[in-house]
């Protein structure tokens, strides 16, 4: 049966608009999420590592208090921050995944945890926490019995959580991994919108039968740029684009926020944002259509960036990179037909985006 948990019972200042805000934010090589709910309340879901500067991209967004903490598990891309958010953010309950890790960080978020007097519990199956009337986080993942001997059993026993407002459904899954997706698997799991995709891209989950089961329209990928991992995974990526994803990448677009008003999301990307950069078109996915809608907005072949034409149905990083070089070595698409000529692109792809792309002039090079 599941635990249904209502988070307290207080008064909250009503929000604007009725709608949920998540934000990705760009924490490096780590993980970090903020929820706002249209009541006021606010979650963060891990807290990066310790120079991510976590509490202050919170300060920075306006969050003065936490109403949840939801540790995924005990790597320290993970929670190296958290201590710094107990210290400037008042925070109500803390949940976890009760598996305590031997390493510092640990040592230092706990002795956080107890000294802020903030509510802990330790997370399993079967939980769920309301936060507006239509807004609920479940836990999907870990059970009361641990995962023993996988490749790494703090990330296959990673805090898996749903979070749904209305129509719309988003899948957190820390740094789960094979083992954990074969769970979901067998139990059943959902259809979601977004996808949070685990551990940083790694080639060690997001399988095609997951990705199939979940048939994500957007995919969330929290990664530092060049980092030592090689994160996310050349094949990952490419079973994203195969299964139709549109792909976002801290370390390519930034903080990213989403907004949901329960039937539609739609996604903002702040490039280099602390550098307070002009934000990105805002894109909206509505539930009817495929994830790579538009907006109505045409897509400048000839001058358009490999992050834009990410976007692009059945594009992605791989194809993007692949239409860059062949422009910069034999000019100009003179029609939307020459990108058949691109390592990649065939008839069908074609097809998908020819109704996308214009021809465009692109601007002289000025010689310095």
């Amino acid at each position: 049966m599941n635990l249904f948990l209502t988070l307290f019972a207080l008064m909250w200042q009503q929000a604007a608009a009725g709608t949920l805000q998540i934000d990705m934010l760009d924490v490096g090589q780590g993980d970090a999420m903020l929820l706002r709910s249209p009541e006021g309340k606010t979650v963060l879901i891990d807290a990066g590592r310790s120079d991510s500067q976590t509490s202050s991209l919170l300060g920075a967004l306006g969050v003065k208090s936490l109403d949840m903490v939801i540790a995924t598990h005990a790597h320290a891309d993970h929670i190296g921050g958290m201590v710094e958010v107990f210290q400037d953010h008042p925070v109500r309950f803390y949940l976890d995944q009760g598996i305590p890790h031997t390493t510092n960080t640990y040592a230092r978020t706990m002795e956080g945890l107890e000294e802020s007097n903030t509510g802990y519990k330790s997370a399993s199956n079967g939980m769920v926490f309301t936060l507006d009337d239509d807004i609920r986080i479940e836990v999907l993942h870990p059970d009361s019995n641990p995962l023993r001997g996988t490749r790494s059993d703090l990330n296959s026993n990673s805090i898996v959580t749903r979070i749904t407002h209305g129509d719309i459904c988003m899948l957190l899954t820390g740094d789960a991994e094979d083992p954990t997706e074969e769970i979901l698997m067998r139990r059943g799991i959902d259809q979601c919108d977004v996808l949070k995709v685990a551990h940083h891209g790694s080639q060690h989950s997001t399988s095609t039968r997951w990705l199939t089961a979940v048939k994500p329209k957007i995919a969330l990928i929290s990664v530092g740029s060049k980092n030592r991992y090689g994160h996310p995974a050349p094949e990952t990526l490419q079973r994203l684009e195969y299964a139709g994803a549109t792909i976002y990448r801290t370390d390519l677009h930034g903080r990213i926020h989403l907004e949901s008003d329960g039937e539609t999301i739609a996604v903002t990307t702040f490039p280099n944002s602390a550098k307070a950069l002009e934000s990105s078109p805002t894109i909206a996915y509505p539930k009817d259509k495929p994830a790579h809608a538009t907006g109505g907005v045409s897509v400048p072949i000839n001058s358009a960036t490999a992050v834009t034409l990410e976007q692009l149905p059945g594009i992605g990083p791989v194809k993007a990179a692949a239409i860059v070089t062949y422009r910069s070595e034999h000019g100009p698409f003179a029609d939307a037909e020459s990108l058949d000529n691109v390592p990649g692109i065939g008839p069908a792809t074609l097809a998908k985006i020819r109704p996308l792309v214009v021809i465009d002039t692109p601007k002289p090079t000025e010689t310095q």
